[in-house]
């Protein structure tokens, strides 16, 4: 039997999207890419990239690879590559990512943590050790 051929589904288009005046409540998880021009609210859970629409409103809990927002987002954000507001996006959050891009016109309101997580004294009292 031959095994699927997978695609690279960022180029191909976002394998999930809740459309203009669609509504979603719950769970979102997802691979790839996803994209909310609609109502979302609960949480998404990705690896992948969420994209929110200029028309979007999403009110959830997202961690995310990357997220892009040309639309609204309140909630609480993860991303563990990087968040982009575009310049009709507008994020009230709290947001930790490493990286962050604004273009202008874009707001951000709430609390922002950049940088990659700190190791712990345990753990790297263990990789002394180890060493």
């Amino acid at each position: 039997m031959n095994e699927p051929i997978l695609e690279d589904t960022e180029s191909a288009g976002p394998i999930c999207a809740i459309g203009p005046g669609a509504s979603f409540d719950g769970v979102l998880s997802f691979w790839g890419l996803a994209r909310v021009e609609g109502r979302l609210r609960g949480e998404v859970v990705a690896d992948g990239t969420l994209e929110v629409g200029p028309e979007a409103d999403v009110r959830a809990r997202i961690e995310v690879d990357v997220l892009v927002v040309e639309g609204l987002v309140e909630g609480e954000i993860v991303a563990r590559e990087r968040v982009e507001v575009l310049a009709t996006g507008r994020i009230t959050a709290a947001v930790r990512t490493p990286r962050l891009v604004v273009a202008e016109g874009g707001r951000i309101e709430g609390r922002l943590e950049m940088g990659t997580k700190k190791r712990s004294a345990a753990s790297s009292s263990a990789s002394a050790s180890a060493a």
